[in-house]
């Protein structure tokens, strides 16, 4: 071989070996930054969340629900309503979250903070598969790292983060699925593809924590639809269809939902109001409803604030949802799948019930609407920065950091956090489980109790419960009272009572003797004798 040549190999060699090595500092550097990033998250998360963890359990009907609804599955019953005498089957919740606390429960016990925890677990785990989704559609592993910092102190998902309730597991499974999702190789066989069965099975438990998984699906579906892959299309298609319809089926032996029920009448709580009847009451719900969320609920979720529902401003929604839309239209894959997600999570909300406000119902699609809005401001300002011939490597390595400043609209509200859960239960809460524990040690185990938020009552008496029976006629309420042999009723001065049950004390005070009551204010426990003069 020629001097020469021997020279040329040489030189190819060592430029070999220096890309080589320039390829392993990247990777290097790369996951540096993970193990950095994932750490910070950790130590930030650990204090945060212990700073704001709220023992007492939340004075919700629905947490009391999935925690007795996962007992019961635990204790081998099924999936069963355990609070009625009947043991019927529960159809007003899907049975995911409820599988999940039953899990819970087999492995560490049944004590109720623990399975708090075990939420604030799944949260953490939701915000590290968020940062690695957001560095995928992003390609700024410091811009998604400092994004889901900020997520992390959003006021609602830390208050739902120390409750039982099904959102932040969902959050979990939905964020994996899209993670999965984003990791797929197109061009293979999905059958083949072990993060398409990964993307399925999240968002199979996503449906079945919460029926707002079908808005998931719906967004693969468009986006997949769109890319014309009618191989991944027909596998997701057949896949999520073909193992939700077993449920769906279940159900529908079962009569009519309980969210079915709600999305009837104009009003789910003053049911005299009527049902909804032609295009007419749907236009109206959907207006007040996309009025409301322009206004007032998306910004108040977004900030973590109380939204007021008399001052709402469309300027503020709108600014919002524009920064949105940019940053998903700017990011690097799955702008239809996301999109998809959010707009079909949003056609689900326009026809529930204007009765139900708040965040919770749109609590799951809140990270990303916060990181999108963000997202969007960035690459606004990177255009701006381009314009003004700053380099893109200058742009992407240290504008990032510019929005650790957004962090601090967020802290505030950890102290508020912080007070709600060192403050003692309020008074009434207090004497209605002292009444349920009485109750638990002084009346017969087949007693029957009438009381609002039955499932609480149920938590601590262990009693079979049922609610306020909803009938303006007395002698009808009255009538049905004897024939499903209620035993006993509690009063504490709510709404429902004193609309459906006061009118029939008044006619009937003989029949609904007290025979205890606690605290002060008081709560009663009434007898029920519909035999009595």
């Amino acid at each position: 071989m020629s001097k020469k040549n021997k020279v040329a190999i040489k030189d190819f060699n060592k430029e070999q070996a220096d890309t080589d090595k320039k390829t392993k500092l990247n990777i290097s550097s790369e996951q540096k930054h993970i193990i950095v990033y994932v750490l910070i998250l950790l130590f930030a998360f650990i204090p945060t969340y212990n700073h704001i963890f709220d023992k007492k359990i939340a004075f919700l009907g629905d947490n009391a629900a999935y925690y007795v609804f996962g007992r019961a599955i635990e204790q081998g019953e099924g999936y069963v309503n355990a609070h009625v005498e009947e043991k019927s089957p529960v159809s007003a919740y899907p049975p995911g979250y409820p599988v999940i606390i039953s899990v819970v429960m087999k492995t560490f016990g049944e004590d109720i903070i623990t399975i708090k925890k075990a939420n604030g677990v799944l949260y953490f785990l939701s915000l590290i598969i968020l940062f690695f989704f957001f560095r995928q559609i992003s390609q700024n592993i410091h811009l998604s790292f400092i994004l889901t910092l900020v997520i992390m102190f959003n006021y609602y998902l830390l208050q739902y983060s120390t409750w039982m309730m099904s959102e932040i597991p969902f959050i979990f499974f939905t964020s994996f699925a899209l993670l999965a999702l984003s990791q797929l190789n197109l061009r293979n066989n999905p059958l083949k593809e072990y993060w398409f069965y990964i993307s399925l099975i999240s968002m199979l438990i996503a449906y079945h924590i919460r029926s707002q998984g079908i808005a998931l699906f719906g967004g693969v579906f468009l986006y997949l639809l769109l890319l014309r892959n009618w191989k991944y299309l027909a596998a997701i298609t057949v896949g999520f269809v073909g193992l939700i319809i077993p449920w769906m089926i279940r159900n529908s032996k079962l009569g009519t939902s309980a969210y079915e029920n709600a999305l009837k009448y104009k009003d789910y709580y003053n049911r005299s109001t009527g049902e909804m009847e032609g295009i007419g009451d749907w236009m109206d719900r959907f207006t007040q409803n996309f009025s409301r969320y322009m206004t007032n609920e998306i910004p108040a979720a977004m900030f973590g604030y109380q939204p007021d529902y008399s001052a709402g401003s469309w300027a503020a929604g709108i600014i919002i949802l524009g920064f949105v839309g940019f940053g998903i239209f700017k990011a690097k894959k799955l702008q239809i799948a996301i999109a998809g997600y959010i707009l079909a999570t949003f056609a689900v909300l326009m026809i529930w019930p204007t009765v139900w406000t708040g965040s919770r119902f749109m609590l799951p699609i809140v990270p990303f609407l916060i990181f999108f809005f963000f997202y969007g401001i960035y690459e606004l300002l990177s255009l701006v920065s381009k314009k003004m011939n700053i380099s893109d490597t200058i742009i992407s390595k240290y504008l990032p950091y510019a929005f650790v400043l957004t962090i601090f609209i967020y802290t505030p509200k950890l102290e508020t956090l912080n007070k709600q859960a060192e403050k003692p239960l309020e008074r009434i809460y207090y004497t209605y489980f002292e009444l349920a524990k009485w109750t638990k040690t002084n009346l017969p185990d087949d007693a029957i109790i009438l009381c609002r938020k039955p499932m609480l009552f149920h938590l601590y008496s262990n009693h079979y419960v049922n609610g306020i029976v909803k009938k303006d006629e007395p002698d009808e309420a009255l009538k049905i009272m004897k024939e499903r042999n209620y035993s006993h009723i509690v009063l504490y001065g709510d709404g429902l009572s004193q609309r459906y049950f006061v009118p029939l004390y008044q006619k009937y005070p003989n029949k609904f003797p007290v025979i205890q009551n606690v605290g002060d204010p008081p709560v009663y426990l009434l007898a029920i004798k519909p035999d009595a003069n």
